[in-house]
């Protein structure tokens, strides 16, 4: 396993490695034990895992419908596809 793709698994799966996929984590361990650079970028990952709240986020009561409503509402016209010219 090279850095980017343990970078892809990591951004894909996050940084607890028991969960990545079985045929990834032998090679993801051993990356580890001998790669500063998968060590920084695990402990950058660790580190973004703390920082962002765990708590669910829950919308406010009827905050799509109001969402959608003010999209019907909208004056906004979507625009045409642009046609080629003519090249006569």
């Amino acid at each position: 396993m090279d850095i980017p793709e343990f970078e892809d698994l990591l951004g894909r799966h996050g940084e607890d490695v028991s969960t990545w996929p079985d045929n990834r984590r032998d090679a993801a361990l051993a990356l580890l034990r001998t790669s500063e650079q998968a060590r920084a970028a695990m402990a950058e990952a660790q580190l973004l895992r703390c920082a962002l709240p765990s708590g669910v986020v829950r919308a406010s009561d009827g905050l799509v419908d109001r969402i959608m409503q003010k999209a019907r509402q909208s004056d906004v016209v979507p625009a045409k596809p642009a046609t080629k010219p003519d090249s006569k």
